[in-house]
């Protein structure tokens, strides 16, 4: 992902979502956890990788391309028979943990959250289908983000209308019972 940021071409990130599509596809898989809109500010986070970088708007205008390449563009009733459903991971502030470290708290104001965290998802959400958008593994000012009433109650689905599934790709233990 970091390679195809670095091409700033989302004609080209829109073709390899879409092969990527129709090789899950033709297996027989409708659902991907993918794709990544972190925006990264702290270097030492070993996910770098997985990332269009730090740019607010070059996250943005990349999950736009992959999510169209991945779906299909704009709105839609019904996924394509070579499309798969997307899932915008981590929402959000996972790329700014506290000391770098994976999954650690994201001591982040909610200034800088909605100024360089929440566009990439805000603009995906809003521009296209997206199938589902997944919380990040950290807190954010003390809550869980799979938890956060104001970040997927009051943001996520009131003021972006997002309406699809809040996905986990977290395992429970076998031993845990409910």
């Amino acid at each position: 992902a970091i390679g195809l940021a670095g091409t700033f071409d989302t004609a080209l990130m829109r073709r390899v979502q879409s092969v990527i599509a129709r090789e899950v596809r033709a297996r027989g898989i409708p659902y991907v956890l993918s794709p990544v809109v972190d925006t990264v500010r702290d270097p030492r986070w070993g996910r770098i990788e997985e990332t269009w970088g730090e740019c607010p708007f070059l996250c943005a205008e990349m999950g736009v391309a992959a999510v169209e390449g991945l779906q299909g563009p704009g709105k839609f009733d019904r996924l394509a028979d070579d499309k798969v459903f997307a899932t915008l991971k981590h929402m959000t502030g996972h790329g700014q943990p506290d000391s770098g470290n994976n999954i650690s708290p994201a001591s982040i104001a909610e200034r800088e959250l909605r100024e360089n965290f929440f566009p990439p998802f805000r603009e995906v959400v809003r521009r296209t289908s997206v199938g589902a958008v997944m919380p990040s593994y950290n807190e954010i000012d003390g809550v869980p983000s799979h938890a956060n009433v104001w970040l997927l109650g009051q943001v996520l689905r009131a003021e972006w209308g997002f309406d699809g599934i809040v996905a986990s790709d977290r395992r429970w233990k076998k031993s845990l019972k409910l």
